[in-house]
């Protein structure tokens, strides 16, 4: 069916059957034409359309009760049900469809593991669809849309990108069309916080040129590219929070971990409001939040961690970071910058290197990554390589206004000092601790004796005099007080 081609007529059909019958013909008529059924019908007249339909026709059309159980707010979980006994539609349209809900309800509980791996199976059901012909009624655009959300919601921003590219060439019915959009506000919104704003902007620029269709998606699309568009405004930062304040939250839906990526820079700004809008979303316990997996399970870990490295708290950001995703970028990019303030920029180097396929093409991302780099490299005196990722970082950097992500201490100085090509703050350098040395410093900090020490790590007291000795020579400090006090200053503590 070729874009421009309307396939609403099916909800008045579905309206005439309810009104006047046969309502037996309601489930399948439904789940013929499931997409445009869901984003079509107003929610609460979509429920009295399939309350009409007769019980038993419901129990032998699987996704039509799950649907009416959602709507009713009923405790039924297709997601339970997939894992104990798999997919029991046999067409693919009807596959895919399910698949979507699977995943959705998967997202929602936080369990983004499972949700990628059932977005392969989401893609194979998805009946092809090329630029002219699409015979899938939208099933090809709306199966794209749901495996690059799971990708994004997962941490997996590059994956993600590469889905909504392939629905910009699909061809959905008319009224369908806002999937295309969709899929450039999303695209949008994730250049807007970790990649290229330019990029960003000619997203939003291709969305806004596509028709707007009836459905009640549509402000949710434009909720999405409102809060992309907040993050490259280049007005007074204050103006930019009131933007992202005026999106309205009901509309915002799956997307509030961008959403709170993109209050976070702000309230690391020293913003009150922001802080104490991060203060109310962490109380929300929003879908996924205690998950520890993907973007919704680690937002709040990792703004939370900002914050507290900003303040000097090194020992509780890192201890914040324990229930974040340990394998997202964001994560490791946050604990790298830890360990180059308390002394370990080995160990932040490895991070680094670690992440490096995760960030390609995500311009801002790998900004902070080579940051790192650049500051590991100099701690280790290693000078070639620390000019070379300075080099990188500042052809990356060229051209861009503002930075995006919540970067603390030493590497968010460094990002800031080489967009603005002002020096960053002068610090003391430091003499970087070795693992005993921080291990006797944390001994130290609980309040333990020298013997005690000894006693902990097993070893002699005179291997404990000379260790503890360095460690006081390198904080400049001649007694217990000082070091503690001079450790908690440098966030070493």
């Amino acid at each position: 069916m070729a874009r421009g081609t309307s396939t609403f007529g099916v909800l008045e059909e579905l309206i005439e059957l309810r009104d006047a019958g046969p309502r037996e013909l309601i489930p399948e008529l439904f789940e013929k034409h499931y997409i445009e059924v869901w984003f079509g019908l107003d929610p609460r007249e979509l429920r009295t359309v399939l309350e009409a339909a007769p019980e038993a026709e419901l129990r032998s059309h699987a996704l039509a009760g799950y649907v009416l159980a959602v709507l009713r707010g009923d405790p039924v979980s297709l997601l339970d049900d997939a894992k104990q006994n798999g997919l029991k539609t046999d067409d693919a349209i009807g596959r895919a469809t399910t698949s979507a809900m699977v995943i959705l309800e998967a997202r929602l509980r936080g369990e983004m593991q499972f949700a990628l791996s059932q977005v392969d199976r989401l893609r194979a059901d998805a009946p092809a669809s090329i630029a002219f012909v699409d015979g899938s009624l939208g099933a090809a655009s709306f199966a794209g849309v749901q495996a690059g959300l799971t990708r994004m919601l997962a941490g997996d921003l590059t994956g993600a990108l590469a889905e909504f590219e392939r629905v910009k060439w699909t061809d959905p019915p008319a009224d369908l069309v806002f999937l295309i959009r969709d899929a450039h506000a999303k695209a949008a919104l994730i250049h807007a916080v970790v990649g290229d704003p330019d990029l960003a902007r000619r997203e939003l620029d291709d969305a806004a040129g596509l028709p707007r269709t009836r459905s009640w998606a549509e402000p949710v699309v434009d909720a999405t590219a409102q809060l992309a568009e907040a993050l490259l405004e280049e007005s007074e930062a204050a103006s930019a929070f009131e933007s992202l304040l005026s999106i309205p939250r009901r509309d915002i839906g799956e997307m509030w971990p961008f959403y709170v990526l993109a209050v976070a820079p702000f309230a690391l700004a020293g913003n009150t409001g922001a802080e104490q809008l991060l203060t109310a979303l962490e109380a929300a316990d929003l879908p996924g939040s205690a998950s520890g997996q993907g973007l919704p399970g680690s937002v709040i870990p990792l703004a939370r961690a900002a914050l507290a490295a900003r303040a000097g708290h090194s020992a509780l950001a890192r201890g914040g970071l324990a229930s974040a995703d340990q394998q997202l970028p964001l994560t490791a990019l946050t604990a790298a910058g830890i360990a180059l303030d308390t002394g370990s920029p080995a160990q932040a180097l490895a991070l680094a290197i670690r992440i490096a396929p995760q960030t390609q093409g995500l311009r801002q991302l790998e900004i902070w990554r080579l940051s790192v780099v650049h500051l590991a490299h100099t701690a280790l005196d290693e000078k070639v390589a620390a000019e070379t990722a300075q080099h990188q970082m500042t052809q990356l950097s060229d051209g861009l206004v503002r930075f995006n992500l919540a970067v603390a201490g030493s590497v968010g100085d460094h990002i800031r000092a080489t967009l603005t090509g002002e020096p960053g703050p002068s610090k003391r350098p430091m003499q970087w601790l070795t693992q005993r040395e921080a291990e006797i410093l944390a001994h130290i900090a609980e309040g333990l004796s020298r013997r005690e020490i000894a006693e902990r790590l097993f070893v002699s007291m005179n291997t404990i005099k000379t260790q503890a000795s360095s460690l006081y020579r390198k904080l400049g400090a001649s007694s217990r007080d000082a070091l503690l006090g001079e450790a908690y200053d440098r966030g070493l503590i």
